[in-house]
């Protein structure tokens, strides 16, 4: 017989009510407002869900969509839109105004980030680029949690990171728990921000990287490298921090960052106190006709650079042997209609896996890297975490 006193009982029932719950809603809410604002054009990939899932105001954007008669035309007006959001932010910075001057940045950071997924000349993706990673540069240091950017020494090169740590009392010298942050390819780093967020507010410090070859803009396929020197290169950075436990580092990695995370966790089975699994990609290679054009179309990107960084990352990161062999406590996290990384493969992740504490959240409506079901994806893992730390 258990020993939970039924009052515990009736608020863990009622917590996973209240999450299902949420969860429902969510799905429904993401919906209708997907099914409002894209009308009669037709975005590629999960554009709106995603956009959305990140900050993007689903008012505005339904407006833009609405506006634009072709794809061709959304890109300039979701950059008109962060031109206008980039002069008020400048205005209100001037003025000393730093709370409005932050929101604006953000938002104009968000608004070119999104223009940038559907440009698909070179030069202008790299502009453009380059424009909203300065929107949120200017935007960092006033963030709650300011974004301090960071050189990650990585062999003969520097890499462009973020660090963050939640805002602490002035004489305290506890060291903080970190989570290491591996993003999906084709994916710029401040698009994690409202992740980083949650884990901030449950008193983790975050550090993300942009990948070895990412100079020009998004949807460049990181140049081959050495997935373990990576590893090493964050964690001599985190060494080289007095303010961070190196016995509480958590990995968390999204789609192929999945796939780094993983190989991490067996390369270094002593290095990370928990490792998050959202969105992982267990096979690669075996039916690469058919999961390259649903990953291209999924990251906006050419059939080509899919297939290189699918053919790449596969034979950068083996992990399909020795799942078994992980230890650490592990979450995994997947979505019901995925395509590209199915919901019986993050199942196999889920049941191969060495680990004696480990979860399963599975999403039966949502697709690749659970856009839909945020915010609460992002709570259910800063708990987690937090859980085991």
């Amino acid at each position: 017989m258990s020993n939970t006193p039924v009052s515990e009982k009736k608020k863990t029932t009622t917590e996973r009510l209240k999450r299902a719950s949420w969860n429902s809603i969510s799905q429904k809410v993401y919906g209708d407002i997907y099914q409002a604002i894209t009308g009669s054009l037709h975005l590629p990939g999960r554009f709106v869900q995603r956009a959305l899932a990140n900050g993007l105001p689903a008012q505005d954007l339904e407006h833009a969509i609405r506006c634009a008669k072709t794809l061709q035309e959304l890109p300039d007006y979701l950059l008109s839109a962060s031109e206008q959001k980039l002069e008020k932010a400048t205005y209100w910075d001037e003025l000393g105004l730093k709370t409005r001057a932050r929101d604006n940045y953000l938002e104009s950071a968000l608004w070119g980030m999104y223009a940038e997924l559907l440009i698909e000349d070179e030069e202008q993706k790299s502009v453009v680029w380059r424009q909203y990673r300065e929107s949120y540069f200017r935007a960092s240091p006033y963030f709650n949690a300011p974004a301090d950017s960071v050189a990650i020494h990585y062999l003969a090169t520097n890499l462009i990171g973020y660090f963050r740590r939640p805002p602490q009392d002035e004489d305290s010298f506890e060291k903080l728990p970190v989570v290491i942050l591996l993003n999906g390819l084709f994916t710029p780093i401040e698009e994690l921000h409202y992740l980083e967020n949650s884990l901030l507010s449950q008193g983790f410090a975050t550090l993300s990287v942009d990948y070895p070859g990412v100079t020009m803009h998004s949807a460049q396929v990181p140049s081959a490298f050495d997935v373990k020197e990576l590893g090493n290169a964050l964690n001599l950075f985190l060494s080289g921090r007095v303010d961070i436990d190196l016995s509480r580092v958590t990995l968390y990695g999204l789609s192929l960052g999945g796939r780094m995370a993983m190989y991490l966790a067996l390369a270094f089975p002593e290095r990370f106190s928990s490792i998050v699994s959202l969105s992982t990609p267990l096979d690669l290679l075996a039916d690469m006709d058919r999961l390259t054009p649903t990953f291209a179309r999924e990251h906006f990107v050419s059939t080509l650079a899919a297939r290189t960084a699918l053919y790449e990352t596969a034979h950068h990161t083996p992990i399909e042997d020795d799942i078994r062999y992980i230890q650490a406590p592990l979450l995994v996290l997947g979505g019901g209609k995925d395509r590209i990384s199915t919901p019986e493969q993050t199942k196999d992740i889920f049941e191969k896996a060495g680990s004696a504490d480990k979860k399963l959240i599975l999403c039966p409506g949502a697709g690749h890297c659970l856009y839909e079901m945020m915010p609460s994806v992002r709570y259910e893992i800063a708990q987690w975490i937090k859980q085991r730390s």
